[in-house]
């Protein structure tokens, strides 16, 4: 098996290049593993280098380690192909590595090499938007998202911790009282109307603490998609803020939920989309969007004493 380490030095708020570089060439020398070990140059570069990878290497095993934050993984997902013999692992060095949050231990148990390289292999779901990038987490449109078109102001909010972050992108969009017209089929229905945001979840959590719904869990074969009302600033606010402090049951008004598989979307207003996936942002050159959850489409690595989260656990 090829073992393919990419380290992002810009994940978080601190460069841990040196350190995690030292621990994998300790860990591999160890254990007789002869790691690449590539050093994220720019932005997409994680793309870049999965994609060579699996180019270069059509008829190996991969096992792709990524060392970095949300970013990083969706990035490195993003460009490895769907040959069966290809996995990906986690090292989370991010603000908030949110998918992480399925597993009952959370980042604890992934921080660590061996932990990675005597993982099991779980087969969990991921959400596609064809053409252009993949998810473990969410693809979300509509609020929230206008700060991956201004370069200055994303570096700005991006030095702040993950949870502030994505509030103060969710109260940009506010204030400017983002929201839009969509032509929506969820599965061949049609759900078209005027909303704030469309939110689809295969993952648990977003900006660090927020949970739509405990429903959601990345190996049950859907996709759960909520479609967040037409609202006033104001109450889009507090709907924010309830979200933010687990008050979900108090605004189950305000949104539809909708469990499917596919999703096309268009704007009516033909304007092209700009997504935040896994806390990346995106813009697709489709003005018709195409998501689709692909079930146990992905070889995810875990530690071997940490297990996905349950509905009991939820319930706790």
């Amino acid at each position: 098996m090829r073992h393919i380490f990419i380290i992002n030095p810009a994940a978080g708020r601190k460069n841990v290049t040196n350190r995690v570089r030292a621990e994998i060439e300790g860990v591999c020398a160890r254990r007789g593993v002869a790691p690449l070990i590539f050093i994220s140059e720019y932005n997409g570069y994680e793309r870049f280098i999965a994609e060579k990878m699996c180019s270069l290497f059509t008829d190996e095993d991969i096992r792709f380690y990524c060392i970095g934050g949300s970013g990083t993984l969706t990035q490195t997902l993003s460009g490895m192909d769907d040959e069966p013999n290809r996995q990906i692992a986690c090292y989370p060095t991010g603000l908030s590595n949110d998918f992480l949050k399925c597993y009952k231990d959370g980042n604890r148990g992934f921080r660590n090499i061996e932990n990675l390289l005597d993982g099991r292999v779980d087969e969990l779901d991921y959400i596609k938007v064809v053409g252009s990038c993949k998810a473990l987490d969410f693809v979300n449109i509509g609020i929230g998202n206008s700060i991956f078109e201004t370069e200055s102001l994303f570096s700005l909010i991006s030095e702040t911790s993950s949870t502030a972050a994505y509030g103060l992108g969710v109260s940009y969009d506010l204030l400017r009282n983002v929201d839009t017209s969509y032509e929506i089929s969820i599965d061949g229905t049609d759900y078209s109307g005027h909303y704030a945001m469309v939110l689809c979840m295969n993952g648990r959590v977003l900006g660090n603490r927020i949970t739509v719904s405990d429903e959601t869990y990345p190996d049950d074969g859907i996709m759960n998609i909520f479609l967040f009302h037409q609202m006033h600033s104001t109450k889009a606010a507090e709907t924010y803020m309830k979200l933010y402090f687990g008050k979900n049951a108090d605004i189950q008004d305000r949104y539809t939920m909708v469990k499917g598989r596919r999703m096309i979307i268009t704007r009516k207003d033909h304007a092209r989309f700009s997504l935040n996936v896994d806390g990346e942002g995106f813009a697709p050159e489709e003005t018709t969007l195409d998501i689709r959850l692909i079930p146990s489409g992905v070889k995810f690595v875990a530690p071997q004493h940490t297990a996905l989260l349950e509905p009991e656990d939820a319930e706790k």
